[in-house]
């Protein structure tokens, strides 16, 4: 078996495993979002229950009023985390289709080897030893692909620049979590599969940014 094929191998497996912990993370924000959304109906049926009125004296309708705003503040609380845990199980199904669409392997001044970093449209961390499994193209880090060859290379965190050697540089366009097309670059970012993989999963602004490269 050839080193390419072998090296497939490796990264489909990584690829179904990443999906798991993907899978894994969806159920728990699904779970969130159906005891969010009882208790979000739950506060709209008793809303008026839950308040007292009473606007005979001053004093009683100032107690009125702030009654009523502590039911619509927690109401509107709840309501934005159930509309930011469906946000979060949009980007898995994302996620979960595509789930990175290249791969850096990046070594430190200051270690002994190399960090594999893959790059996609979000950040994604494993739920036991909270490690980047994947790393948001906007990422510091990821800026690493955009504005390197291989080679010597450094980023700018907020604690300063990081400086290394980029030892591997990898594209993938990966479909219903299969590796359709992968291969090794010594290039800046700039080839039209990168592209396709950039567009088919981008917002409008990641798609202006693309149609530049």
């Amino acid at each position: 078996m050839s080193e390419d094929k072998k090296a497939r191998i490796v990264e489909q497996q990584r690829v179904k495993e990443v999906i798991k912990e993907i899978e894994k993370k969806e159920e728990i924000i699904k779970n969130k979002t159906g005891g969010i959304k009882d208790s979000v109906v739950k506060l709209r049926q008793d809303f008026w229950e839950d308040v007292r009125i009473n606007l005979d004296e001053p004093e009683e309708a100032i107690e009125t009023h702030a009654s009523i705003k502590q039911q619509a503040e927690l109401l509107s609380e709840r309501e934005r985390s159930h509309g930011q845990l469906h946000e979060q199980l949009r980007t898995l199904r994302d996620l979960k289709e595509s789930p990175y669409f290249a791969r850096i392997d990046f070594l430190e001044d200051v270690e002994e080897s190399e960090d594999p970093i893959y790059i996609g449209i979000a950040s994604f961390m494993d739920s036991e030893d909270e490690d980047f499994l994947i790393y948001d193209w906007r990422a510091p880090i990821s800026s690493l692909y955009y504005d390197h060859k291989l080679g010597e290379a450094a980023y700018e965190t907020m604690n300063g620049k990081v400086s290394g050697e980029i030892l591997l540089k990898r594209q993938f366009m990966i479909e219903n979590g299969l590796i359709e097309g992968m291969f090794d670059t010594g290039i800046t970012i700039g080839d039209h599969l990168l592209q396709q993989a950039l567009g088919n999963n981008a917002s409008s602004t990641m798609k202006s940014i693309v149609s530049t490269i």
